[in-house]
């Protein structure tokens, strides 16, 4: 009947998209119909409206809103261009989201692994293992023992990396302390607690002055594991230090205390299982 034009089901069809998203469009004004038929009210597209509807495409393929795409379908040639760059580099920055999401899922499966692992070992036996290369997080602590709660510090870790870095905290954190012959339980005091890094990530300029980065290379290490218990804690990490002053096993670096959890959805201390591990000195 009309010729070059398409009635809205035609223009639906050749364009694989919904009647439903042309009358959408057709009301918010981003896409209108070149005729309407003024006794019956159908509408009409030309064919060379089809153009546009492949740009309005794309932009909802790059997830640009569909306000921003009413606004710029305005635009000639040389106004597109700037939008299209901008458009570019929100989308370096997703990439970059998505690999480093990519990045905590591969981490977040070598975690859950390494919890079966311990879960799987005798609990109060020596072992070694090896411990890949790390970049942590520390933040220095003064006054927390194995009695305190870690948790409270390590909700500064948390901001740091949430608010400043973009990206999820690490549920996996641990304490470290210094190698002592201690003689209870309230005398060690962690050092600083600590979260891994996923990879040489830079801290911004403005962080506390009391959190810092480490890069731990990779090592055998002599550990125990336990569930956790504060009543016999300090006999476990007795256990672990009298085996190394017996086999006169040369160490280097402090004790790190890892403890992660059997059950998410537990939060009884006694779900958790804890291990100790300190580096081995590497032979000449």
């Amino acid at each position: 009947m009309y010729k070059n034009l398409y009635s809205i089901g035609e223009t639906a069809k050749l364009n694989n998209i919904p009647i439903q998203t042309l009358r959408y469009y057709d009301k918010m004004g981003l896409f209108t119909p070149a005729f309407i038929d003024p006794e019956s009210n159908y509408r009409y597209y030309h064919e060379k409206q089809f153009f546009y509807l492949d740009i309005i495409k794309y932009l909802k393929y790059i997830d640009t809103p569909l306000n921003q795409i009413r606004e710029v379908m305005k635009k000639d040639a040389v106004q597109m261009l700037p939008f299209l760059e901008e458009q570019g580099d929100i989308i370096d920055n997703k990439i970059h989201q998505l690999k480093q999401a990519q990045r905590m899922l591969h981490h977040r499966k070598l975690q859950i692994k390494e919890q079966n692992t311990l879960a799987n070992r005798p609990h109060g036996q020596i072992y070694t293992r090896s411990v890949a290369e790390q970049v942590q997080l520390h933040l220095s602590t003064t006054d927390l023992t194995p009695y305190g709660n870690p948790d409270v510090y390590m909700r500064d870790l948390a901001y740091l990396l949430e608010t400043q870095k973009n990206r999820s905290v690490d549920n996996f954190y641990g304490c470290v302390y210094d190698l002592k012959d201690y003689q209870g339980t309230d005398h060690i005091i962690y050092s600083s607690i600590y979260t891994t890094l996923l990879g040489d990530e830079q801290l911004p300029e403005e962080s506390q002055s009391d959190i810092t980065k480490k890069h731990i290379s990779e090592g055998r290490y002599i550990c125990i594991c336990f569930q956790w218990s504060e009543a016999q804690y300090f006999q476990y990490y007795k256990t672990l230090y009298d085996y190394l002053r017996k086999n006169k096993l040369n160490t280097t670096g402090p004790v790190y205390e890892v403890s992660l959890p059997n059950r998410y959805f537990s939060y009884e201390e006694d779900d958790f299982i804890t291990e100790l591990r300190i580096k081995l000195k590497e032979k000449d």
